[in-house]
């Protein structure tokens, strides 16, 4: 009896150790109009609780677990990005990352001419 109970706690899919690791299937869209990019990326029955994303301003890291499945991706934006500003949904399957590409110019100071 306690070898069955061991058996069914070890089935547990959120106790599982990752045994094969893949790369997602994701798609880029750059919108020029809007000046934004936007991920999609493909995770088939993970839980929004096992997706780990993170954001720096040239590239950005995911993870994501489900069952002995690990989906792991670290991928360029393409472009200089503002992380602050960049957000994501997941629903049904389907992880949407929407970023907004840093215009070089915004922080750059104004210089007056003066008289020779």
């Amino acid at each position: 009896m306690k070898t069955e109970e061991k058996n069914l706690q070890n089935t547990d899919p959120e106790s599982e150790k990752i045994l094969y690791n893949v790369f997602p299937d994701m798609h880029r869209h750059f919108n020029s109009k809007d000046q934004t990019i936007e991920f999609e990326v493909s995770l088939p029955g993970v839980a929004k609780e096992n997706i780990k994303l993170k954001a720096l301003n040239g590239w950005f890291n995911l993870s994501a677990q489900r069952g002995q499945l690990g989906y792991a991706a670290n991928q360029n934006w393409g472009k200089e990005i503002m992380p602050e500003k960049t957000t994501a949904k997941y629903d049904n399957g389907l992880l949407s990352i929407k970023a907004y590409i840093q215009n070089p110019l915004d922080d750059a100071k104004v210089i007056s001419l003066v008289e020779a």
